[in-house]
């Protein structure tokens, strides 16, 4: 039996011989898979299946490395490099979400398994303390009956057991019951503990409601006496207004382009009486303590009040602040903050600090500083209540976000600003905060006023000599917040009027006009639930764009629709303010109401780039100007830096926007604030990422011998790139993506010039045309559409055959490449974006910051990134 050989079945031989026979290329792997060795099989079938992977994987390197070759000879270059951007944001979103349930589940499996470990030792415990309490009955039941027969005892015995058999069941419902109205007692103990809290919660604010009350009458009993002088004015003031109603009536009627919202009809008495009532209001209000000082408040009183008679010592302070270098800091969840010539005011003594330390530390931009309360950042008492009420989460004593804690230490030195990472869902948290800080800062400078008032009405009365008190401007517009819509001008005068002091709200005159005027729209431009979320929010409600209104704080309330040149705050949108402004040779124009103005805020700028960018050119040139007439201007109060034309340095910008452009750079590099300015931008991911098709996106780098970079860009296109579509065949479905309305009247005029099979898709396109050339797009009619930035960002349509992508010049707003390329159905698609060194900016937002670095300073010109 020894030397015989093991014998097989015939379905066991021919299952092997099979395996054999698949497994093995040769000669020694077929001998290798003896069916007699069965214990080595397994491991000798997993040693052939690595080596088969290994051969696969040689393969597909192979069919890459001819891939990239073959691209090599399309793109008629070297490649740089080719990247390999990785799985898309879907993708990542899609896995995120699978392990995410995956995770839920295993908590929702634990916590069953642990609910059932508490049942089960809960029913232990129940069984044993029955067994327990009937143990013991039994116990004294023996004793008991001791002197009695044992037949009987037996028979009680079994009796007694019979028993305990036939009622365990009662025992363990009791017991179960005894539970729950334990159970019930501790929740009825509970609820009288929180009842008995409460009571005293309401006792102590009961006790501090008294207290307000009381306050309140005070206050009604001091505005008791004003009220009748109230009443006569509003009788003058009605004889007034219907005096300015029919001068009007009669000027517009002779001239139809008379600013009424600039000028207005109001006569000097009236302002007269303005300041005898501001007088009469200062003395009670430090009659009752409320008045607050501002001869000192803070940074306020250093920034503007400073004694600057010449531009000689404009110039020094300027240097002092250029001579800083420059200091960076990341902050997690806002970005890299870049402090560039803030100088520290809490340590501005050159005396003070004599260490080289110091010194090292001084010739540094500062970087804001973090306060705690409102009293640090010399907010004033009359906001604090209001400011509460608009917040629901208590995140510090500030109630203030993670973002507004960054960025309100900024507002408060009067630093210049340029924040790029706004985006819909930070938006309304950055306008609160900015009309926090307007309102806060008109505050300060009419209480300076008053006080200065008050003080010259005292030495007049003493018949002393009049201090020389110099606290402000030419005009009275100190605020002016330019937005590209009346949507987010409705919602800011809104928060506004939640900010001012409870005894003004009730009293805001032409409220009923302005809710009219800015919260109607045409009910036939619905946004399609299908839009993006951003394009939803920047259109919602009235998105008209021609509108300016003055806003004037007075003891009455809040006006709404004040002219000018009795306004506190202007809000306009930059046509609005172009209007009026004008241009040279225009017969009537008028810019002076502009030249005290001490900040200035711009928002939602990438919607306002989208507008007309050289509205913003001409309000930043007539802003802080000698006013060309004499506005009824107390020239012995006006400060000297604004006799001297120096109040442009002291005017604080702050610039809000999605996307950092040259054009936004290029203010703000012009920005001379004698405080400093803060850039704050984070790093980018790319835009890249955010693509779902799977497309390779070359990129061509072009160098500039001139300025001029759309001729470049332009001979490249039709030596190059639109040859080589026709050579290959692939000539149908191409979209050319223009950014700028310049170069596309270019192409469109070449294309025109040589009958090219093209159609239009710009922002003057009539919408029939629309809407005939996306159809003849489709279906293959016209081979290439013109589409234009500015048509993308009005009407977000969705191009349906797009095969081929060409982007004359990189987007401006970055999520606009994405969107497009995601129109792509199809994995065959190319993608080629035209770029020079002056798109630096845009280049980092859609491939990231890490890769444009090495894309700008690499020596090839071409790089091609593939998901």
């Amino acid at each position: 039996m020894v030397g015989k050989r093991q014998k097989l079945s015939k379905k066991l031989a021919k299952k092997y011989t099979l395996h054999r026979k698949y497994y093995s290329d040769t000669v020694s792997e077929y001998s290798s898979l003896n069916p007699f060795q069965r214990t080595k099989k397994s491991d000798k079938y997993a040693a052939i299946s690595e080596k088969v992977n290994a051969q696969n994987q040689r393969i597909k390197e192979l069919e890459e490395k001819q891939e990239q070759e073959e691209l090599k000879q399309e793109i008629g270059g070297d490649v740089d490099t080719l990247y390999e951007v990785g799985p898309s944001s879907y993708d990542l979103l899609v896995k995120s979400s699978q392990d995410k349930l995956k995770l839920r589940l295993k908590q929702l499996e634990e916590q069953e398994k642990i609910e059932k470990k508490l049942q089960k030792n809960n029913k232990k415990r129940l069984y044993s303390n029955i067994n327990q309490e009937n143990n013991n009955n039994i116990d004294e039941d023996n004793d008991e009956d001791n002197d009695e027969d044992n037949d009987e005892d037996n028979d009680e015995d079994n009796d007694e057991d019979n028993d305990e058999d036939n009622d365990e069941d009662p025992n363990l419902n009791d017991q179960e019951d005894d539970f729950e109205v334990e159970k019930e007692e501790e929740e009825e103990e509970e609820e009288e503990e929180e009842e008995e809290k409460e009571e005293e919660r309401e006792e102590e604010e009961g006790e501090e409601e008294e207290g307000e009350e009381e306050e309140e009458e005070e206050e009604e009993e001091m505005e008791g006496e004003e009220k009748e002088e109230d009443i006569e004015e509003k009788e003058l003031n009605g004889e007034e207004e219907e005096e300015e109603e029919d001068d009007d009536d009669e000027e517009e009627e002779n001239n139809e382009k008379d600013f009424q919202d600039v000028y207005g009809n109001k006569n000097e008495i009236e302002e007269e009486e303005e300041e005898e009532e501001t007088k009469k209001l200062l003395e009670k209000l430090k009659k009752s303590e409320l008045f607050e000082n501002t001869n000192n408040n803070g940074i306020y009183n250093i920034h503007f009040n400073k004694d600057i008679s010449s531009k000689e010592e404009m110039n020094k302070l300027l240097l002092k602040s250029k001579n800083l270098e420059s200091v960076s800091e990341e902050i997690q969840d806002i970005g890299i903050i870049t402090s560039t010539g803030c100088i520290d005011y809490n340590n501005s003594n050159d005396d003070i600090n004599n260490n080289l330390e110091d010194q090292k530390k001084k010739k540094k931009s500062n970087l804001p500083k973090l306060k705690n309360t409102f009293h640090e950042y010399d907010i004033k008492k009359r906001l604090y209540k209001p400011w509460l009420k608009s917040k629901t989460k208590k995140e510090n004593e500030l109630y203030f976000t993670n973002l507004q804690k960054n960025l309100f230490p900024i507002f408060n030195e009067y630093r210049d600003l340029l924040y790029t990472e706004e985006t819909m869902k930070n938006h309304k948290s950055i306008f609160k905060l900015y009309a926090l800080h307007a309102v806060n800062h008109i505050f300060k400078s009419k209480d300076q006023l008053s006080e200065d008032n008050a003080l010259i009405n005292e030495c007049r009365k003493l018949k002393k000599p009049e201090p020389d008190l110099r606290h402000q401007g030419f005009t009275r517009p100190k605020v002016v917040i330019v937005v590209p819509f009346r949507n987010t001008a409705f919602e800011i005068v809104r928060f506004i009027l939640k900010l001012v002091p409870h005894e003004l709200k009730d009293q805001v005159e032409n409220k009923t006009k302005f809710n009219n005027e800015y919260t109607q729209f045409d009910q036939d431009q619905e946004i399609n639930e299908n839009k993006p979320d951003d394009y939803k929010y920047i259109f919602r409600d009235n998105i008209d764009d021609c509108f300016r209104f003055g806003l004037s704080f007075r003891k009455g309330g809040v006006k709404l629709y004040s002219t000018f040149y009795h306004a506190d705050i202007i809000i306009a949108s930059p046509l609005g303010l172009r209007l009026v402004i004008g241009t040279e040779g225009d017969s009537q124009r008028d810019f002076d109401f502009l030249s005290s103005v001490e900040v200035l805020i711009i928002d939602q700028i990438d919607s306002i780039q989208q507008q007309n960018w050289d509205h913003i050119n001409v309000i930043f040139e007539n802003l802080n100007k000698t006013p060309n007439q004499d506005h009824n201007i107390d020239f012995s109060r006006i400060r000297n830096s604004s006799l001297e034309g120096l109040s442009n340095n002291l005017r604080q910008t702050l610039l809000f926007s999605s996307n950092l452009t040259p054009e936004i750079n290029s203010i703000f590099n012009q920005l001379n604030n004698i405080s400093g300015k803060i850039k704050i931008k984070k790093i980018q991911n790319g835009e890249i990422t955010n693509i779902v098709p799977s497309l390779r996106q070359t990129f061509h780098r072009l160098y500039l011998d001139s300025n001029d970079d759309s001729k470049i860009r332009f001979n490249f296109l039709i030596d190059n790139i639109l040859p080589k579509f026709i050579q290959q065949g692939e000539n149908n479905g191409i979209l050319l993506y223009i950014s700028n309305f310049f170069e596309f009247t270019m192409i469109r005029n070449y294309f025109r010039k040589e009958a090219k099979s093209y159609v239009i898709c710009s922002e003057y396109t009539d919408p029939k045309a629309v809407t005939r050339a996306r159809s003849q797009f489709k279906e293959g009619a016209k081979t290439i559409m013109l589409f234009t930035e500015r048509f993308h960002f009005f009407n977000r349509y969705h191009i349906r055959g797009i095969k081929h992508v060409i982007f004359f010049g990189l987007p401006q707003n970055s999520h606009f490449y994405s969107e497009i390329l995601n129109m792509i159905t199809e994995n065959d698609g190319s993608i080629i974006s035209l770029y020079t060194k002056k798109d630096k900016m845009a280049l980092e937002r859609i491939v990231g910051t890490q890769r444009s670095y090495k894309m700008l300073e690499s020596e090839k010109p071409t790089h091609l990134f593939s998901n």
